[in-house]
């Protein structure tokens, strides 16, 4: 019997890229909001698109870990345990990176499609967020960098202080919408603005 010819292989598809879509995208409108007198005391940015990375270093590895992250510039959380975020990375940049540069001695998870990060600052951003969590925002307690893990309107938490009266949240993904929503309706006493 004759040999029938070897089929072609089929090319690849090419790889399509879509762009990430914030899910505040249709909630995190730009202006003014809540009280109309002076000036807003606080201001929120949704922080989009970051890379997120969770970092855990293995059993015993957490020197080596902490020290081979120096140059990202980690925020806590938890034992061992951190996140490395950064702005204007390709799509897994930031994984590979870590992942190549941690190998064998921690466990890295790309987070980027399933968090948000909301920014709040301003003269009344501790004010807004005492409303929500029992952590002691108070500059001589939580110092710049420092991070918790807390709980605001039922939602957990990472907060990180990044400037004088700046904080950054972040949530996971599926609850970003009601707690922009809780967390927006806190601040309008004060009134916002939306960046």
């Amino acid at each position: 019997m004759p040999k029938s010819p070897a089929r072609p292989k089929a090319a690849a598809a090419p790889e399509i890229m879509l762009p990430r879509v914030s899910p505040l995208a249709d909630v995190a409108i730009q202006g003014r909001f809540g009280a109309d007198r002076g000036a807003p005391g606080v201001e929120f940015r949704v922080r989009h698109p970051m890379s997120i990375v969770t970092v855990i270093a293995r059993q015993g590895q957490g020197s080596a870990v902490a020290a081979a992250l120096v140059p990202h510039a980690p925020q806590w959380a938890g034992p061992d345990q951190y996140f490395v975020i950064a702005e204007g990375r390709g799509e897994g940049a930031l994984y590979r990176e870590l992942k190549s540069a941690l190998d064998g001695i921690a466990s890295v998870s790309d987070q980027s499609h399933g968090r948000v990060i909301i920014r709040i600052s301003g003269v009344k951003a501790r004010a807004v967020l005492a409303k929500g969590t029992p952590v002691d925002l108070h500059p001589d307690e939580c110092a710049m960098g420092k991070s918790a893990l807390t709980q605001m309107a039922h939602v957990g938490v990472h907060l990180t202080r990044v400037g004088e009266n700046a904080f950054d949240l972040s949530v996971f993904r599926g609850f970003a919408e009601s707690f922009w929503e809780w967390i927006t309706e806190q601040a309008e006493e004060f009134g916002y603005m939306v960046r």
